[in-house]
């Protein structure tokens, strides 16, 4: 599964990443430009594409209270991991964010606050 927050072309290259029987789930386009796709990156793997947006769905009646605060627990309890490459505190916050335009990370990048 590939959960595509970027769009644009990276959309394109969700598709071609996924595996045999995969989705995609696209959340957003940050990238702000439209997605050309070839439909022969997806259906020879029978994938699917999904499309998620939180606002639209509240619009629709979804109350995601109870849904946010299962998520909050499990979180509590630690049952989530999330992997943090590295931790800057906010005065080098600049070089955070050459780290993130490298493109190379692997984890999280978290500023701190002393």
């Amino acid at each position: 599964m590939v959960l595509d927050i970027v769009g644009g072309r990276v959309f394109g290259q969700s598709l071609r990443e996924i595996g045999y029987a995969g989705r995609v789930v696209a959340l957003a386009n940050v990238a702000l430009e439209s997605s050309a796709i070839d439909t022969r990156d997806f259906y020879p793997k029978n994938a699917s594409i999904h499309g998620f947006q939180l606002t639209n769905l509240q619009e629709h009646g979804y109350d995601p209270r109870e849904d946010l605060r299962e998520i909050a627990d499990r979180v509590a309890a630690g049952t989530y991991h999330v992997p943090v490459e590295a931790a800057f505190p906010l005065e080098r916050a600049s070089e955070a964010h050459e780290r993130l335009q490298q493109r190379s990370t692997r984890g999280k990048i978290v500023l701190t606050v002393s």
